[in-house]
Formats: structure tokens, sequence, C-alpha cells
């Protein structure tokens, strides 16, 4: 990461941030257009976002010679990763520079490399792929499902709580494609 912010440094000087739309949260077209936008994201230069980038510096055969003697990391990055219906290709450049590269520029407010914010991007990283259980939470949205009047939950003998969905939860419903985009049927619940 040193030579990949050296590098950055010397092409491109400072890094820009911005207000950007986040389409990982609320979005939906339809009825109305919401997005959630997230604050101060850096603006990654046209080169660092081919997923190729990193390819660019010699320092990147270390980086492939350690994952590719690590039996678990070598079976979690350059593979397809997810549940068989909804895969998708983990790519090791890509992925550090969205887990280290990103968070680093972030946490510092430029291309210098800073010791403790390598390390904590690494971290939270190294944590992700070598853990070895995972949670996986569904959502089950009820399309127009609305309670009754005066009653906010419904619990059922399981355990389980039939309530009104969050616009965090129906973002998450909508990017699971559980719930339709475009719903025209009234409210979403």
């Amino acid at each position: 990461m040193a030579a990949v912010l050296g590098d950055l440094a010397a092409g491109d000087g400072v890094p820009v941030f911005a207000a950007v739309p986040d389409f990982g949260e609320w979005h939906r077209h339809g009825q109305g257009s919401f997005v959630a936008i997230r604050r101060g994201a850096w603006q990654m230069p046209g080169r660092v976002t081919d997923y190729r980038f990193l390819d660019t510096f010699a320092e990147i055969g270390a980086v492939r010679a350690v994952v590719a003697a690590d039996q678990v990391l070598r079976e979690r990055v350059d593979c397809l990763v997810g549940v068989e219906f909804a895969l998708t290709h983990r790519q090791l450049g890509w992925t550090l520079i969205k887990h280290v590269l990103e968070p680093m520029v972030a946490a510092v407010g430029g291309y210098r490399f800073d010791q403790e914010a390598f390390d904590a991007a690494y971290r939270r990283l190294e944590d992700g792929l070598l853990a070895t259980r995972a949670r996986l939470v569904e959502v089950v949205p009820l399309n127009a499902f609305t309670p009754t009047a005066g009653i906010e939950a419904v619990t059922l003998p399981d355990g389980l709580v039939l309530q009104a969905m969050s616009d965090r939860q129906v973002s998450a419903a909508i990017g699971y494609l559980a719930v339709p985009i475009a719903f025209a049927g009234g409210r979403t619940r």
C-alpha cells in the first residue's frame, strides 16, 4: 500500500472527496426516487477503478505468494463466493482496493501511508476473510402488510415478529431482489 499511495500522490496530487449516491442503501424508482447519499466519499481516480490496477505494482507478487501459501486465503480470493444462486467473483486486487486502500485514504485524508490506518483496515479485512462462521439474515417482506391500528407488531408462536419494515430493511430487501424495485401496490411493510 505504501507504493500505491506514493504513486497516487505523485500522479494525482491530493484525493478528492465528495458526496455520492450510495446504491448499497435505500434506492427505489417508480413511486419516487429515494437514494442514500454517502458524504465525504473518496473519488477514486479512473485508473484505480480498473480491476488490474494493483497488478501494475511489483509488490503485488509478494502479496499473491502469501495468499497462495495460505490454505484458507487462497480459497477465498480470486474465486466465486456466496450462495449458489448469488455467486460473485472476489478478485484480490479489487478486494484490497475496497477494503484496505479506500479506508486508508479516507482515514488519512490523503495519499500517504499511515501504519495505524493500514493495521485497522487490514485487520478488518483479514478477520472477514478468515472467519469460520457467517451469519445469514433473511428478509421476507410482506408487500402492503399494514398492522391493525394500534398494533405495532404481531409476535408469532415460534418467536418471529411481523412488524413494519424500516427503510434500511426495505433497502436490503430490494438489494436482494426480495421486493420489486418498482412496487405500485401501496405501502411496503
